[in-house]
């Protein structure tokens, strides 16, 4: 038995629907109307999606989502600041993780040596008539503990470690500062900063850096440098990836979703594809 369902719909004087009792399935037919009435009434949103896409992806570049409204050079000048000190940060810390590796090939030997040389001397004295071996020993193993301190000591390796572990936690606590003055700055965003406060701030935050350098007289390895360059470079391209992926998915739900509102069909090749665009969009 066929059923007539009434479905009460509120229109806008410019829309098509216009009865308020009819059955389900015309319905279905004026909805598809009215909706491809409201795409022609805003087709300039459609000419313009190609450029928003391409803003969204450009401000999708940046790592850092926060801005300063009205103060536009501030929020430049605070990103660059952040960039600089997660970049020291990060190769400061490789550089220690460096250095406690090639010093570690000092210590443990020696510590090793050292062992021994105690050992051999007090075998030396269990068993006296074997002493003269053990003393040769004990020289042999000593001159070569004395050789491996004297290149550590050369080197400096620990000493090298430790002054990079304590400029990568003085950039972080300068990334720190940076953080809360970024939020302080958006919470008061309607009192901008005055030169003077602005000049004071970034004066501060230059001594702070000079600092850090002068107590860090050694320089960060080339090659160390050089793979953070490569490992951001890849980042940034696995992100824009990311992005293009997700522009792509966008337009091809948009191009279905225009098919239904225009009186088309969903066929099996639609759902197909919507399923593989799902999949695309959580891969995304």
């Amino acid at each position: 038995m066929n059923t007539q369902v009434e479905t009460k719909i509120i229109v806008d004087p410019g829309s098509p629907l216009k009865s308020e009792n009819i059955t389900k399935k015309k319905s279905i037919d004026l909805l598809r109307k009215h909706i491809k009435h409201q795409i022609s009434k805003n087709k300039e949103i459609k000419t313009e999606k190609h450029t928003q896409d391409v803003l969204d992806l450009v401000r999708n570049l940046s790592n850092q989502d926060d801005s300063i409204e009205g103060q536009p050079e501030l929020t430049l000048i605070l990103k660059k600041l952040v960039r600089f000190s997660e970049e020291r940060r990060e190769t400061h810390s490789a550089s220690q993780q460096h250095f406690d590796r090639l010093n570690s090939w000092f210590f443990w030997p020696s510590l090793i040596f050292t062992s021994f040389t105690s050992a051999f001397s007090f075998l030396a004295t269990q068993f006296p008539e074997h002493s003269s071996k053990f003393n040769v020993i004990i020289g042999i193993i000593a001159s070569i503990s004395s050789l491996i301190v004297a290149l550590s000591e050369t080197y400096r390796y620990g000493s090298k470690a430790e002054q990079h572990g304590l400029a990568a936690e003085s950039f972080e606590n300068l990334r720190t500062k940076l953080f809360f003055k970024s939020a302080q700055l958006q919470l008061n965003d309607k009192k901008e900063l005055s030169p003077c406060e602005f000049q004071a701030f970034f004066k501060s935050i230059e001594d702070q850096i000079t600092e850090i350098s002068r107590q860090c007289k050694d320089l960060v390895p080339t090659k160390i440098v050089k793979d953070y360059k490569n490992a951001r470079y890849s980042n940034m391209i696995e992100s824009i990836g990311r992005d293009v992926r997700t522009i792509l998915v966008q337009d091809k739900f948009t191009k279905l979703v225009e098919k239904i509102s225009q009186g088309g069909t969903i066929t099996k090749k639609d759902l197909k594809e919507i399923e593989l665009l799902e999949n695309e969009k959580y891969r995304a």
